[in-house]
Parts: C-alpha cells; structure tokens; sequence
C-alpha cells in the first residue's frame, strides 16, 4: 500500500508545485506597475502639452525671425 501511496504523491508532486509557484503572481504586479506608469505617463503629457506646444511654436517663431534676417 506504500508503494501505491508513493506513486501517487510523485505524480501529484508536479501539480502541487505548479500551484506553490509564484511566477504568475510576479507577472501580474509587473503589469500592475507598468499600467500605473503608463496613466502616470498619459496624464503628465494631457497637464504638459499646452506648455510643450507654446513652446515649439516660440522656438518656430523665433527660428523664422532669425530666417527672415538673412538677406536673400
């Protein structure tokens, strides 16, 4: 009756394993962690926009006033 009882748990040792495994676990918080970054990220550029574009637009303006004093 060992015997048998010893099969038994070599066979099931795999599946108990598997279940003590804490990979997917890992998986899960990584993508926790990334989604925050990527609402962090999305709502940073929503707030700096209107001031990065003001900026881009005084830059082109100023590089076309430069332009514009160069004779032709």
């Amino acid at each position: 009756m060992s015997s048998l009882f010893a099969a038994l748990y070599a066979l099931a040792e795999p599946v108990r394993a598997r279940l003590r495994s804490e990979h997917g676990l890992e998986a899960i918080e990584y993508a926790l962690i990334a989604a925050l970054v990527a609402v962090v990220v999305i709502a940073a550029v929503g707030l700096l926009s209107p001031s990065v574009g003001n900026a881009f637009n005084t830059i082109g303006q100023r590089v076309n006033d430069a332009a514009n004093l160069i004779p032709n």
